[in-house]
Parts: structure tokens; sequence; C-alpha cells
């Protein structure tokens, strides 16, 4: 899957401008719930300003809370280290990043430098719930040898069975032995004989 599918687009966020001071940025934060908004200049990408910045430096410069609020501007504590992907990247690589970086999101950016949108740890965690297939069929997990021709034997005796595969994901246990987890969300009426077939077969089911 594209980047491009899941962003949020640059029209749906609140974002705040360099120039604007902290006090309307905390209003915008503040009025949505957020932790952080993207800063845009034009139609440049500049950062991110976060509640979590703006309070820091208040209270490591000290002084008036209105007065540093009111006078200091979002580019002067603006956070700049934010990755970037393009909307034809694939979602793995916006996934990479925000693991790599710890950031809130990681900005989308087209080929002419200009902001699209961002993508969010929740986007990430929301697809990946529906990868899993959650809410969706019963749930069949298998530990199966690292071994060529597993995932399809196991396939064609679901199949045979009548079981309809609605999701299909191999996951690694980090475990010595040479095993993988097969994850597969099964839509069947006879979800237990399948069960029982995939047990005959010399798989071992979770």
């Amino acid at each position: 899957m594209l980047v491009k599918a899941l962003m949020l687009q640059k029209e749906e966020l609140i974002t705040g401008t360099p120039d604007e001071s902290l006090k309307i940025a905390l209003n915008k934060i503040n009025e949505r719930n957020f932790l952080s908004i993207p800063v845009v200049d034009g139609k440049k990408f500049a950062g991110v300003i976060s509640r979590e910045k703006i309070f820091d430096e208040y209270f490591e410069i000290g002084g008036n809370r209105e007065d540093y609020l009111d006078n200091t501007k979002i580019k002067k504590i603006i956070r700049t280290d934010i990755p970037s992907v393009r909307p034809q990247d694939e979602i793995e690589k916006a996934a990479q990043a925000l693991i790599n970086y710890g950031v809130p999101f990681v900005a989308v950016i087209n080929e002419a430098d200009e902001f699209e949108g961002i993508i969010t740890h929740f986007t990430i965690f929301k697809e990946f719930l529906s990868i899993l297939g959650i809410d969706r069929g019963k749930r069949l997990s298998v530990i199966a040898y690292d071994i060529p021709g597993q995932i399809a034997k196991l396939s064609e005796i679901i199949s045979r069975n009548g079981g309809d595969i609605l999701s299909f994901v191999v996951l690694d246990p980090k475990i010595k032995t040479e095993v993988k987890e097969i994850v597969v969300r099964i839509k069947a009426n006879n979800f237990a004989e399948i069960v029982e077939a995939v047990s005959r077969a010399g798989f071992r089911v979770q």
C-alpha cells in the first residue's frame, strides 16, 4: 500500500505558521486536544510545534507566562528534524521512519517539495489491525517450520475444507528454533473441522 492511500491530507489538518505566536499555536493544540501540530510556511513544510516543547521552553526561560506566549514566535522553538516521505512511497517506509525518529508524525512531501499531508502512528496502527482482519472471521494461529511451501500447504488445507481466507500474516516469534507463527483469519461455518484438518497435517495450532 502506498502512503497516498493512508495519509491525512493537508486540508484536513490544523496547522500553524512560523510567524504565529505560541499563544495561537497552543490554542490550536488545545482546541482539539492534540499533542502537536504541523507548521507550514506557504506550501512548504517547516516542522512541528508541540505542547510539551512550548512548556519546556517556558519553564527553562521563566518570566511571565502570558508575555512568553504572546511574544514568542513558533519559529523560535519549532522542531525541524521531522522525516518525510513521498505520496508514492510504500507505507512501510513511513512506519520505519516513525519508529526510528520517535516523532509524532511523518510529513508527506510531493515531488515539488510541497507539503501534502502527514502519516501518524494511529494511521499505521489502524492499517495493521485491518491487515490482521480484527473483528472479521475466526482466528487460526499455527506454528510451522520455516521451510518453503508451508504457506501454500496451509492455504490448500483451509480452501479444501471450505474456508474463506480473509487475511494471512506471517510473524517471527523471536525464538531460537527455525519456526514461524502464521496467523490466518478465516470465514467458515465449520471452523472446528478446519482446525482439526490443519492439526492432522502436522501444523501446531496455538
